[in-house]
């Protein structure tokens, strides 16, 4: 695999908190991606949406991604301090969720292709950090994705990650990397998103033109899934990551936020093990950290043979 290939955290929203980037970028992500927030939340000050952008000095490289569909708030809000603190930005043009796209925001850019242009660019004009764009196929089929990648070229954009579904699709079916050489070769580097799961398929993205890979749902849980597409080798304790992600978090937020944060996480750290949904149940109906903690200690006290995976 070429010594260029780069690994990223995709963004997803809810789960990419400062915590869990951190210990995605232990076990080899090279770039990672706060959650989406608004913009125009940001600029208009709320609370929430710039408290999300909170991070610890050692949470670098990481990119702020945004989203929006109005090019003058969208380069007000790069300018924030919030925002400054991170590396680069990342547009938000593929998000498929029926309330993104119903505000004109995220893949509902995909068919203003204009108007995405002008966001970028103004993004551009006002940020003098590395920017990416992240967008879907198309909303139906992939017949406009080159395009659109030669579109973020031109407008400013220093690279894409391009998900490789169409936003009908949502998350269903499989990802189709059927375009991606024509996709590379568009004068600025691909990042491949969707169904990236094993160092195999990584080589094999690398090989049709992808500059990395970006990786979403599929390290819920398995962090230590940055390691192994890249062939590493590696020893993850689930107890003591879940351990450590709560403890990072508090050093930001107050006890209640932080376990309401875990709960989500928890779910993701036990899923597939058997018994632990029994261990969720219990930590979905728990309101302190420590209540949800102990159920995981005795989870693996229980059952220890559960708790490492080593490769």
């Amino acid at each position: 695999m070429s010594a260029d290939f780069k690994t990223i955290l995709a963004p997803m929203a809810g789960y990419t908190d400062f915590a869990f980037r951190a210990i995605c970028r232990e076990y080899g992500a090279d770039l990672t991606v706060t959650e989406m927030v608004s913009s125009k939340a940001l600029v208009m000050g709320n609370a929430l949406s710039r408290r999300m952008l909170c991070r610890e000095e050692s949470d670098k490289p990481s990119f702020c991604q945004i989203f929006g569909h109005e090019p003058d708030v969208m380069a007000a809000s790069v300018l924030l301090p919030e925002v400054q603190s991170y590396e680069g930005v990342d547009i938000n043009m593929g998000c498929p969720v029926r309330k993104i796209v119903g505000s004109g925001d995220g893949s509902a850019l995909l068919e203003n292709p204009r108007l995405a242009s002008q966001c970028i660019s103004a993004v551009k004009k006002a940020w003098n950090k590395p920017l990416s764009v992240k967008f879907r196929l198309g909303v139906s089929d992939s017949g406009g994705a080159v395009d659109f990648a030669k579109m973020c070229a031109d407008s400013g954009a220093d690279f894409v990650t391009v998900h490789f579904r169409t936003r009908k699709q949502m998350y269903s079916g499989n990802a189709d990397y059927t375009l991606l050489p024509k996709l590379a070769s568009v004068g600025i580097p691909v990042i491949a998103n969707g169904d990236v799961a094993t160092a195999e398929q990584s080589l094999r993205l690398c090989e049709m033109g992808a500059s990395g890979v970006a990786i979403g749902r599929g390290a819920l849980g398995h962090p230590y899934l940055f390691s192994e597409v890249k062939g590493g080798h590696f020893c993850f304790d689930v107890l003591e990551t879940i351990e450590r992600h709560a403890e990072l978090l508090t050093k930001v937020f107050e006890e209640r936020i932080v376990a309401n944060e875990m709960k989500k996480h928890v779910a993701a750290y036990l899923k597939g093990k058997r018994n632990g949904k029994s261990v969720v149940t219990e930590v979905m109906s728990a309101h302190t950290l420590e209540k949800i903690l102990t159920p995981c200690r005795n989870f693996f006290d229980e059952n220890p043979q559960m708790r490492r995976i080593i490769r």
